[in-house]
């Protein structure tokens, strides 16, 4: 549209037409999507805590502490994925131990390397 075709509708009608249509893109800034419809100033998704409406260093509190217990469980995970690693390198080192036993693998230097059974290696 030309800078005639928006004076003639009138430039608040255009230029609130044009972020609407910026906002269902989803390429707006939020000031955009409060300012022209997109999105409400007060976040209503998340009630107020019971507690909040008492205290707010309570609330406060127990936001932290929900985090600490996040937190205690993200570290509990990685340590657990951690311990079933060093079982998984165990299992693998019993059985490469265990093929260099029966001849189907052999050493050079540290590694271990696959006999082939058509050549004849050692």
């Amino acid at each position: 549209m030309s800078i005639f075709g928006i004076a003639k509708k009138g430039f608040g009608k255009a230029v609130k037409a044009y972020k609407q249509k910026k906002i269902a893109s989803g390429k707006a800034t939020r000031s955009d999507r409060i300012k022209y419809g997109g999105r409400s100033p007060d976040i209503k998704s998340v009630p107020m805590s019971k507690t909040a409406k008492k205290n707010i260093t309570e609330s406060v509190r127990l936001g932290k502490q929900h985090f600490y217990l996040k937190n205690i469980d993200e570290v509990n995970k990685h340590n657990k994925t951690i311990r079933e690693g060093e079982k998984a390198v165990s299992h693998a080192k019993k059985k490469l131990k265990k093929m260099t036993e029966t001849k189907r693998a052999f050493h050079i230097g540290e590694s271990i390397h696959p006999s082939n059974p058509a050549k004849g290696n050692k």
